[in-house]
């Protein structure tokens, strides 16, 4: 009934040898396993005899022999943090395929609930003595804010070719203005193309405007990444400078877990991909937008007046989110028309069928959405905005 220590000690060297036979057969060779074999079965005997001192030596013998035969790996330490790198990047994998995905506010649709990037353009006739930040301010205000300064000079002379974007880690992107002249280097901006063209007071930098750069430019062979304008601008009679900044989009957290639980909520930020509607690049492409669910099946909603109310089954909608829109910012326009609709109206009376949701930008008149390209079916929704995780100015839970 009671064991001696040893003989316990004896029956888990004895399974522990026979998993390490069975785990490590492909990597031994046929003489260790002998080796092992043999002096696994002196071991046993002396179990059977109980033959104290002869159990330690052969058991000592045992681990000696099992431990020679498996070669440690060269640079254990580097194997380690490999390994713990691998496990990091596969959990992350996992974390972002089912859990959690994280997302770029691109356009300012959602504004000011969520901030897409911003850009504000140095007047050197307000202030003629303007220079860049400092290298530490410029890196406080990169990491706090998202904010990247714009610093650029093209000089006299110059014609431009064309203009590259090029996107790195799938969160930094920036442009690159190439010249017909190849003697002159080309000029990076740390901004993204559409940023750089964008008129001032929509957010960008004005650049096409300011350049006069022609509309009959276009993209290289549907690449919207090569912007080609083969000189069609302005004579740059002296140097151009542009100066100035731009905070990045908010950068958010979605939930993808939550809608395999739930209903999604009237009144939620929530992400959805565009694959399928029609309206939005014939429906082929598969982008991610993020808007305010303001409509699910069987709602009835209703926009009476410029800058009103939204109104849902006859009454005023009471979602918080949506009540704020109306109250505290711009209220929401039925100036744009829904795809397909009949009379080419702005939203007036909508009823929507089972597994459509209607997506409303809270930056009501510069919002594409579903007042100009129609409902979101059940199947393209991902999940709610989470939270704000960068820049650190805005970081905070989505409301």
């Amino acid at each position: 009934m009671f064991r001696p220590r040893y003989l316990k000690r004896a029956k888990l060297l004895r399974k522990g040898v026979r998993k390490f036979l069975s785990y490590k057969k492909d990597l031994l060779s046929e003489q260790d396993k002998e080796e092992i074999e043999d002096k696994l079965e002196t071991f046993e005997r002396a179990v059977s005899e109980k033959d104290k001192e002869l159990v330690k030596l052969t058991a000592k013998e045992l681990t000696s022999i099992c431990e020679k035969t498996v070669k440690s790996p060269r640079n254990p330490i580097i194997r380690e943090n490999l390994e713990v790198i691998f496990v990091a990047i596969i959990i992350a994998i996992g974390i972002r395929s089912y859990c959690l995905q994280p997302f770029r506010i691109p356009t300012g649709s959602m504004q000011p609930t969520l901030n897409g990037i911003i850009c504000d353009v140095h007047d050197p006739d307000k202030d003629p003595k303007y220079s860049k930040p400092s290298l530490i301010k410029t890196a406080w205000d990169k990491f706090s804010q998202g904010r990247t300064y714009v610093d650029i000079r093209i000089p006299k002379g110059a014609r431009i070719e064309k203009f590259q974007e090029v996107t790195k880690f799938k969160f930094f992107t920036s442009t690159r203005i190439y010249f017909e002249n190849e003697n002159l280097e080309s000029i990076k901006v740390s901004v993204p193309l559409k940023n750089l063209f964008q008129e001032k007071n929509r957010g960008g930098l004005g650049l096409r405007s300011a350049l006069n750069i022609g509309r009959s430019s276009n993209f290289s062979n549907g690449r919207m990444d090569v912007y080609w304008v083969n000189g069609n601008h302005v004579p740059i009679e002296k140097d151009f400078v542009l100066q100035g900044h731009c905070d990045t989009g908010d950068q958010v957290l979605v939930n993808k877990m939550s809608y395999h639980f739930r209903k999604p909520s009237r009144g939620e930020v929530f992400v959805f991909n565009t694959k399928g509607i029609v309206g939005i690049g014939g429906g082929m492409k598969s982008q991610h937008y993020i808007k305010r669910l303001c409509g699910v099946p069987g709602d009835e909603l209703e926009i009476r007046q410029n800058g009103g109310p939204l109104y849902v089954n006859g009454k005023l909608a009471t979602e918080f989110g949506i009540v704020r829109v109306s109250e505290e910012y711009d209220g929401y326009t039925i100036t744009r028309r829904i795809t397909g609709a009949p009379d080419r109206r702005g939203l007036n009376e909508v009823s929507l069928q089972e597994e459509q949701y209607f997506a409303l930008g809270d930056n009501s008149d510069d919002s594409a959405d579903s007042r100009m390209w129609g409902t979101v079916p059940e199947q393209n929704l991902l999940g709610p905005g989470l939270m704000v995780y960068w820049p650190l100015e805005h970081w905070g839970r989505i409301h």
